[in-house]
This record gives C-alpha cells, structure tokens and sequence, in this order.
C-alpha cells in the first residue's frame, strides 16, 4: 500500500525522493497542446464542451500526482511511455509536489466554475495561466512552483534546472542588450514597411474614386472595350 500511496522514487545515487523531469516534461507538454486545442475549440463551436472536458481530466491528472503517486496519473503514464528511451534526468521530489500542489488548487477553482456553472473573466484567467505553465515547464524546464519553493529559503537539494542552486551570475547585460537592439530594430522596420508601403496602399486601394461632373463625364476607352461604360459612368459621374 506504501507503494501506491507514495510521492517520487527512490533512486541509489541520491539520499532523497526524485521525479524524472523528462517525465515531467513530457507530460507538460501533452496537456498544453490538449489545452491550447480544447481551448480553440470554445471559438469554433461556441461550446465549453472540450475545454470543461480537459479541465476535468487537468484536475484528476494533479490529485493523482499529489494524493496518490505521480507514476500512476495518466498524462504522467503516457508522458514516460514517450521518453522511455531517454536516459531519466532526476530532479527532486518535493518542489515538484508543491508545485504540482498549486496546480491541485488551480483545479479545484476550475472545478467550481464546471459545477456551478459560472462565467467569469478569473475562469479564462485560470485556464491562461495553466497553459502557460505547462508550456514553461514543456518548452523550457521552467517549473515556476519549483522557483517559488526555493524562494522560501527551503533547503534542497536537487531542483529543476538546478534553479534551486546558487549559481554564477551570468553575464546577461550583454544579451539583454542585443535583443533590445533586436527589437529597436525591427519597430524600425514595421514602421518603415507600414508606412511607406502598406499604409499608401491600403490609402490608395480605399480612396474614394474622385467624382466628374456629369456633363464632362465620358468613359476611358478601357471601360468601353470592356462594356462597363455605363457601369463606370454610375460609378464615377455625378
């Protein structure tokens, strides 16, 4: 019974619960895309159907994970059958379980919302935040709990990303720097492109045509080839 109701593994070379984050990972980056698709859904059926659907399945994924042992979740199970021939990355257990422990109350708030039926801006909020997440941690290895567990001057041992370890500053001005170049350089661009290319254009092609008086009024020879005199004429004669 120990066995089943247990959070992390046991692993030799550490002295302390690990999770393997490529499991993690994986299973993170499953439940975005189900996410972000149940989530276009709502636009193109205008139901809730799909989303309240994956909600549910969110929030029994993270009660199982906290409650009764990772491995035996199912995005977790499906996650380790994809990674199953990757080398396992161990991270320690217990900033995952506080981590995963807020995503237990995130889903108890989308939970009542289901229940009950209520429409609020805080249920779209939720669900943002959720993907964003998970899409953190998928893309990225960021678990953002993970980093507010080492925030509160916890002692641990091994996190994701080694976020948890006092590291070397690293030399980001330089980076930061760059990328805002970046940036300054292609608002110059849009700017230049919008102005000088689409702006005209878009001017040009919704101007209105310039009105001739009725007795000057004579259609191009174009138009008449065409045998869209009287046509050009309704439309540019007074």
């Amino acid at each position: 019974m120990r066995k089943i109701f247990s959070f992390g593994q046991t692993v030799e070379e550490y002295s302390f619960k690990v999770i393997n984050e490529n499991e993690a990972r994986a299973s993170a980056g499953i439940m975005f895309l189900l996410g972000i698709v149940s989530l276009f859904s709502v636009f193109l059926t205008k139901s809730l159907f799909w989303a309240e659907l994956f909600s549910i399945t969110f929030i029994i994924e993270f009660i199982i994970r906290v409650f009764v042992n990772p491995k035996y979740a199912p995005y977790m199970l499906l996650g380790s059958i994809i990674v199953s021939n990757q080398k396992a990355l161990w991270v320690e257990a217990k900033p995952k379980k506080f981590a995963w422990t807020l995503g237990v109350i995130l889903g108890l708030i989308m939970a009542f919302f289901i229940v009950f039926d209520f429409m609020s801006p805080l249920r779209l909020l939720i669900c943002v935040i959720c993907l964003v997440l998970l899409f953190l941690e998928s893309s990225f290895g960021i678990c953002l709990g993970c980093i507010l567990y080492s925030k509160l001057n916890i002692k641990l041992n091994k996190c994701p990303g080694d976020v948890c370890e006092v590291q070397e500053k690293n030399d980001n001005k330089t980076k930061f720097l760059l990328i805002f170049c970046f940036i300054a350089l292609f608002s110059l661009f849009y700017y230049l492109l919008n102005t000088y290319k689409y702006n005209m254009t878009s001017s040009t092609l919704t101007q209105k045509p310039i009105q001739i008086q009725k007795d000057d009024c004579k259609a191009p020879q174009w138009a008449i080839d065409m045998g869209h005199e009287q046509m050009w004429k309704a439309h540019n004669c007074k």
